[in-house]
């Protein structure tokens, strides 16, 4: 669970601090931010995703390198390939992430805590990576596990002495920072270790507690809106009996298992958020050792049950799709990001989904929205507002540090009236001069 994250020069945030503690041993376990277009809600969500792409891009290099071959092969179009490449590549991901016009670095921390003990992993980088830290629990007491910075295009580092339990992989794993640490960052090289050599290996050479904050990390479910075109998943492997793709797809046939689970779920979902719809199932083929299946809906249309398939479906229903697989997770112990959760689903039924999930959330769940119905009924120490001043400084605040909010005080009408801020300056738009200048332009060119 993240207890709190600090983003400076990353994108529009200067120096920003989100704190999800209630207290120094209480973590929120839901958290909902809202701000006015434009704010940065997005910005948390991608600080996330950065953070899981650090992590993975070390072992994608191979994937890396065969895109760049098909390239070469022009067997897909140049904007195909570009678009795998951009996905691979990080230090694409890290230039997106800087802020315009800034020479400084940009540095993410992430303060979390597994279990009983918390710790803080920062990041600093301009066109590389020049910083990495890890604080955490080392067996016995909390202390720094490795930290490595770049000064004067040379690499120093610092290792607990109790990281390591053999001196020839401590060796080995200097050598490949010296190699690659900057392109990729040292727990993505970590993580590439541990997708390589077996299991006994990792226990016999490692301090195990480092793993501890690697498969956190890794659990993460995150879903952000990069681009209007693009958007960037990442699916935790937690809870592993439902499927990943929960609208088609194929799966092994000793995992149908799996597939049949998926079903009752959202049989048991769809049924009860949905007047209209009676039955939800999977039409199966069976294929050698394969299941192709693809999800059908049988709803209720002009007084008689007629079965559809997922993609004949509503845009907000194929959304709710991703939302529910993803909500899954923090069922399961894992925290779970998702950004303009609110996206084409009827204001009551997110808060309905929300508020029914709320008390069997046993990770962490952070959104960003737009549906102050949740204000309404969600405690007002889960809810944030983005802020801007004048001179576009931004802060992360959260409801319960406005002491205006007490008694009977409705905090969505307090929201909707800009008492927080985060709320559109709403004026009437004067559209005088922009029809004079269609006009204007019409005519011009008709005369022309």
């Amino acid at each position: 669970m993240f207890t709190y994250i600090k983003l400076k020069n990353f994108l529009s945030f200067k120096d920003v601090t989100i704190d999800f503690q209630n207290s120094d041993k209480e973590v929120k376990k839901f958290i909902a931010i809202y701000g006015e277009n434009g704010s940065g809600k997005s910005n948390i969500v991608n600080s996330i995703d950065l953070l899981r792409r650090s992590i993975e891009s070390f072992g994608r290099m191979e994937h890396f390198e065969e895109i760049q071959k098909l390239m070469d092969k022009k067997e897909f179009s140049h904007e195909v390939i570009e678009m795998f490449l951009n996905s691979f590549n990080i230090s694409h991901h890290i230039n997106r992430c800087r802020m315009v016009d800034c020479e400084e670095n940009t540095t993410v921390e992430y303060g979390f805590r597994i279990g009983n003990n918390k710790g803080y992993y920062v990041l600093s980088f301009g066109e590389r990576f020049s910083y990495e830290k890890l604080y955490y629990f080392t067996g016995k007491q909390r202390g720094i596990l490795f930290e490595i910075k770049n000064t004067k295009d040379k690499n120093e580092l610092f290792f607990s002495n109790k990281l390591f339990l053999s001196n020839e992989v401590e060796k080995d794993i200097r050598n490949e920072i010296n190699k690659y640490w900057g392109k990729h960052t040292f727990l993505g090289i970590l993580e590439n270790e541990i997708e390589k050599k077996n299991e006994s290996y990792i226990k016999e050479n490692y301090l195990s507690h480092i793993f501890e904050v690697l498969e956190m990390f890794n659990d993460i479910s995150a879903y952000c809106k990069m681009t209007p075109h693009y958007k960037s998943r990442h699916y935790s492997d937690k809870p592993n009996n439902v499927l990943g793709d929960l609208s088609k797809g194929k799966i092994k046939a000793v995992k149908e298992a799996q597939l049949d689970c998926s079903e009752r779920i959202l049989k048991d979902f769809f049924t009860q958020a949905y007047a209209d719809i009676k039955d939800v199932f999977y039409k199966k083929s069976h294929e050698s050792d394969e299941i192709e299946y693809k999800l059908f809906f049988k709803k209720m249309i002009g007084g008689k049950i007629r079965t559809i398939d997922i993609e004949r479906e509503s845009a907000g229903t194929q959304h709710i799709l991703d939302v529910i697989r993803s909500l899954l997770g923090a069922f399961c112990g894992v925290t779970v990001v998702y950004d303009e959760i609110d996206n084409g689903i009827h204001d009551l039924l997110l808060k309905n989904i929300i508020l029914s999930m709320m008390d069997e959330i046993t990770g962490q769940l952070i959104i960003t929205t737009h549906n102050t119905f949740l204000l309404e009924s969600i405690d007002i120490k889960s809810a944030f507002v983005i802020t801007v001043d004048y001179l576009g400084n931004k802060e992360v605040k959260c409801l319960n540090k406005y002491p205006r909010i007490q008694g009977t005080n409705n905090p969505r009408n307090m929201y909707l009236k800009g008492l927080f801020g985060g709320v559109p300056i709403v004026d009437i738009v004067d559209y005088d001069e922009i029809i004079d200048e269609l006009q204007e332009t019409n005519h011009f060119i008709g005369g022309e």
